[in-house]
């Protein structure tokens, strides 16, 4: 409390007391409201900041291109956006707790101290008034005893004068006189005590009590002052202690920017090169000559002329009888090797789940189909037909679904750079009471390399070069390049997988093409689906050296031809 106080200084000036504290506890309440928007702002703030993020987040981040140093960087800079919101969240929870409820309280309790002085304020100005009124009753009540008092000792004298005067009459008017002066004195008492009382009283009221009243509003007003300094204090504090971690948020994001480097990108990207060789030089032909196969490399099969007509699809695509959707159709042909996989598993997954629901609808018309047999009267004879037309249409269902999963698993082999499976037989598990569909993934990676006699091979062009080629003469580094993006013309549906290769034969054995091969280095060999290649040499490598009738030598794949001659 300061020295001087308003007990001593504003004692007559009490409206004006109250009409400063009155505009004390209006300022209070407009910080409580300038708090309120304040949180509201950080709190607005904030959820902008990670709509912000969410709004401009990568959705390919978990792809190849989240290797590159500027998406790293600016992964970073979502990721600190995220922290800085959640300080600004902190600011708003500690506004709320240190701030606003503090601000309410004080409002609250200064609002009831001031409310009750001013209640004591009213009752003391009461009492003086009293007092004051007190004292002019007792006045005027003296004055009026005097005055008659008074009148009454000159109407003695008048009739203590007068001759004609009875003696009775005397008597009586110094009765009368003796009566009123009783009466003058005993108010004159009165008068003086309650002059003595008021004088007391009103120098309590202005020395003590009403001075101790404005002083106790003074320090309600201090204190007032005081909370709300140190509560605008605790606001700057926790509006400061989040500095540091933005600081540090804003240093982080810096250092990310650092480390962008367009030299690592540029690396980056050359890591998934496709290692192809360039075109070979084109070959000058008479105008009425037949045009001989593409240069060795070349990978353009659109001028290539083919002995049977052939279905031309993506390297993926393998059209099954012309009824089953090849894979480019489906949108994975652009997608990186990672997300091929994650998409041929979804897919294989996906057909397992159908292969499930359709046995498990097989099961049910069985029971049913057992129950009729052995209770006729339950059933009628179109409700049995009907049950094994259904059957028959599960059963064909079952069937392409097989054909469906069996092609997934032979992509995602490839995929993998493991042997396909084998070939179930189509409608083998259709007999059986109940069918396990286990995973591809897990299939895929228990298989054995080699096959048996009677076991089926995928398509080539839905299997990897280091499936057939375990020892290559030249690198067998995969070209997922090629892979997705090169096309194939395959045969026929009805042209079967090849068989295993067969090795020890000598010189000058006969081959049937199978499928297309396009030669991927300077020394294999183009070759067609139904051309006849000469052997030269099969050292049980799966490459076999083989030579065609313009003398043109190379390595194709053991698994693409067909010996027509064996020889021991």
């Amino acid at each position: 409390m300061s020295e001087l106080n308003w007990g001593e200084t504003l004692w007559d000036q009490w409206d004006r007391v109250q009409e400063h504290t009155e505009h004390g506890l209006e300022f209070t309440k407009k910080c409580q409201e300038f708090v309120r928007d304040r949180i509201k702002v950080e709190i607005d703030y904030a959820k902008s900041l990670r709509g912000l993020k969410k709004r401009y987040k990568l959705k390919n981040a978990e792809d190849d291109a989240g290797n590159f140093s500027t998406i790293k960087a600016y992964n970073v800079f979502l990721g600190q956006i995220d922290l800085i919101a959640r300080d600004h969240e902190i600011v708003a929870e500690g506004l709320q707790e240190k701030v606003a409820e503090r601000l309410k309280s004080v409002q609250k309790e200064t609002t009831n101290n001031r409310k009750n002085l001013c209640n004591t304020a009213n009752q003391l100005q009461h009492e003086y008034k009293e007092w004051q009124v007190v004292l002019e009753r007792n006045q005027q009540k003296y004055e009026k005893a005097a005055k008659e008092a008074d009148a009454a000792g000159q109407a003695f004298g008048r009739v203590n004068d007068d001759m004609n005067a009875t003696k009775a009459q005397v008597e009586k008017s110094r009765s009368q006189m003796s009566y009123r002066q009783d009466l003058m004195e005993k108010s004159k008492g009165d008068y003086i005590i309650a002059v003595e009382t008021t004088n007391n009283n009103q120098h309590e009221y202005y020395h003590q009590r009403w001075p101790g009243l404005i002083n106790q509003m003074q320090r309600c007003e201090e204190n007032r002052i005081e909370e709300l300094k140190s509560i605008l204090i605790e606001h700057c504090n926790i509006q400061s202690s989040i500095l540091p971690h933005i600081t540090t948020c804003i240093e982080t994001m810096t250092d990310s920017c650092e480390k962008i480097s367009p030299a690592e990108d540029s690396e980056l990207l050359m890591e998934e090169r496709s290692n192809q060789p360039y075109p070979g030089d084109h070959m000058f032909m008479e105008w009425n000559s037949k045009a001989p196969p593409s240069a060795f490399g070349s990978h353009n099969n659109s001028t290539r002329k083919t002995k049977r007509d052939r279905k031309k699809t993506k390297i993926f695509g393998r059209n099954v009888g012309g009824s089953s959707e090849s894979v480019n159709k489906e949108g994975l042909e652009n997608l990186p090797p990672e997300k091929r996989k994650k998409a041929f598993k979804e897919k294989i997954k996906e057909i397992e789940g159908k292969i499930n629901i359709q046995l498990k609808a097989r099961g049910a018309l069985e029971e049913i189909l057992e129950l009729y047999s052995q209770k006729p009267e339950l059933g009628s004879v179109e409700a049995m037909e009907d049950s094994r037309s259904q059957m028959d249409d599960i059963t064909q269902t079952l069937e392409r679904l097989q054909e469906e999963l069996y092609k997934y698993q032979c992509y995602l082999a490839a995929l993998m750079d493991k042997s396909a499976p084998d070939k179930p037989h189509i409608g083998s598990h259709l007999q059986a009471d109940a069918v396990s569909i286990t995973s591809s993934v897990s299939h895929i990676s228990h298989v054995s390399a080699s096959h048996s006699g009677d076991a089926e091979l995928p398509p080539p062009d839905q299997m990897s070069p280091n499936e057939f080629d375990p020892v290559s003469p030249t690198t067998n580094e995969f070209n997922s390049d090629t892979y997705y993006e090169g096309t194939y013309e395959v045969p026929d549906n009805n042209v079967p997988p090849p068989s295993a290769p067969v090795t020890g034969l000598s010189a000058n054995n006969q081959c049937s093409v199978l499928y297309d091969y396009v030669a991927q280095h300077d020394d294999e060999l183009d070759i067609w689906a139904g051309e006849a290649l000469s052997i030269v040499e099969d050292n049980g490598t799966g490459w076999v050296k083989a030579k065609r009738n313009d003398n043109e030598i190379g390595l194709v794949p053991g698994n693409y031809i067909e010996y027509v001659e064996l020889y021991s």
